[in-house]
């Protein structure tokens, strides 16, 4: 299933990261590059509209809102959601285009897969991908080894029929969850994670341990959409 792609960067103060991995994205295959940017001040979004991105403003924090921003602006059949801060290949882009292609409905790009390398996981991240992705495919069958990544490409009307709530770092599971819940066919590719070329991750361990825990349960128990 082919049809118009969308690429979505997800940014907030990357500049030094943009600067080396936008360079990088492949074109070909690619018919939109836009980009979601929450309050940078560092020259990212001048310097990503001077490489020929459409910039649209997140004005509410969180990641899942970057994402269903993102969606709603997005004219391609296909997205793919990539953030340019040097832990997720570029080169991988064509590889989650391609098994939508095939006639997947989302594809992850896996950094826990047996063929994967992640540079940037400490051994908790490792302990909680492994604890969260393993109940995930426990309780809604799915078959995944890293169900919390947001590499990934996804059909443009399957991430509006998902109805997404999530508000930070938990949309990933949500649409995990959900593509499963529906019937939705998942694949994953192996990936790469390189070390974050500048500034802070976003992730808070904690917290969003705690937000999938809860968005685990109330998935679980029924008492949201």
């Amino acid at each position: 299933m082919k049809g118009k792609v969308s690429l979505i960067l997800l940014t907030s103060n990357e500049i030094e990261g943009c600067k080396k991995i936008v360079p990088m994205i492949p074109k070909g295959g690619i018919d939109e590059f836009i980009c979601v940017d929450l309050n940078s001040t560092d020259g990212t979004v001048e310097y990503l509209k001077n490489m020929g991105y459409k910039v649209y403003a997140q004005k509410v924090k969180g990641r899942g809102t970057a994402f269903r921003i993102g969606m709603e602006k997005a004219k391609g059949d296909v997205l793919v959601y990539f953030s340019p801060d040097g832990n997720e290949n570029p080169k991988d882009i064509p590889k989650l285009i391609q098994k939508i292609n095939y006639g997947y409905d989302m594809a992850i790009a896996s950094r826990f897969h047996p063929d994967s390398i992640s540079e940037d996981a400490t051994l908790v991240r490792r302990f909680g991908n492994l604890m969260f992705t393993g109940l995930i495919n426990l309780l809604w069958g799915t078959n995944v080894t890293d169900a919390v990544n947001g590499f990934r490409a996804i059909r443009k009307e399957v991430m509006k029929d998902l109805k997404t709530r999530a508000k930070y770092f938990e949309i990933e599971i949500e649409m995990t969850i959900k593509c499963s819940k529906k019937r939705y066919k998942i694949t994953e590719i192996p990936t790469v994670e390189a070390r974050r070329i500048a500034g802070k991750g976003k992730l808070k361990t904690f917290r969003d341990g705690w937000l999938y825990t809860k968005f685990i349960f109330e998935e679980l128990v029924g008492n949201k959409n």
